[in-house]
């Protein structure tokens, strides 16, 4: 949640990289926003059960799904830092998890890795809680919308219409020409296996909920319009309901 210095300093190489990659794509240097948004859950079972609703919304692009670690400074397109640290760690069951992820990371499906790979932290989230370094290692899903124009006709006209409410004049007629910048579609999902609950998000946000119920956090760096649409659409599906964390608001 909170950006400990060591942490920070990864995520600032990062934007770098970010510039770069979207200049080199030609879809401008970074993308329109950051949002920041999450909705409390009953338990810590539900998080992988949210997680594959979100990534299988309808139009969701497959091939935009991939995981990301980062311990440290470090980062990996796999689970490879999570499972160096966790070898390291003195705690007698953790050699179960170690072998458990070792399976998850070989899996080819982005979305099943993700789903799996918290799911097999599950038993062991007691053992791993280190809620303040849990901004240390954070495994980031990615995840992304398909273009306006592979959208199916239903979908792309209700986000167009979001566009145009939300976004800009700009964005909205950049959205209508079918084909958009990549970092206008793209987010999140960021999971925390030192506190794999997230629950230091009750001190800020008002959930009607216990102050130990799970917290799912999504974010998103694209339109306002399309971060609704996802949203709206997670709480159509599971009743759940989004609040404002950080970064700007819809």
């Amino acid at each position: 949640m909170r950006i400990s210095p060591l942490v920070g300093i990864g995520i600032l190489v990062g934007i770098v990289l970010l510039i770069f990659i979207f200049k080199g794509r030609g879809q401008g240097i970074l993308p329109p926003h950051e949002f920041a948004y999450g909705t409390a859950l009953s338990d810590c079972r539900a998080i992988p059960e949210r997680m594959d609703k979100f990534l299988s919304i309808a139009d969701m692009d497959p091939d935009q799904i991939q995981i990301q670690t980062f311990v440290g400074n470090n980062s990996e397109k796999n689970l490879k830092p999570l499972i160096a640290y966790i070898s390291t760690q003195n705690h007698k069951n953790l050699g179960t998890l170690v072998a458990d992820l070792r399976k998850v990371d070989e899996l080819p499906n982005q979305k099943e890795k993700a789903i799996q790979f918290v799911k097999a932290l599950l038993p062991y989230k007691d053992a791993l809680k280190d809620e303040s370094h849990q901004d240390e290692i954070i495994v980031f899903v990615y995840y992304g919308l398909k273009q306006p124009s592979k959208l199916s006709p239903p979908t792309r006209a209700r986000v167009s219409d979001l566009v145009k409410q939300l976004d800009s004049a700009k964005q909205a007629a950049v959205f209508s020409s079918g084909e958009c910048p990549t970092n206008y579609l793209v987010g999140n999902i960021n999971v925390y296996p030192l506190a794999l609950e997230n629950t230091s998000w009750h001190a800020i946000a008002k959930f009607a909920s216990p102050k130990d119920a799970p917290v799912l956090e999504i974010r998103f760096m694209g339109l306002r319009g399309i971060f609704k649409y996802l949203l709206d659409e997670m709480s159509a599906r599971t009743g759940d309901t989004f609040l404002h964390l950080d970064g700007e608001s819809i």
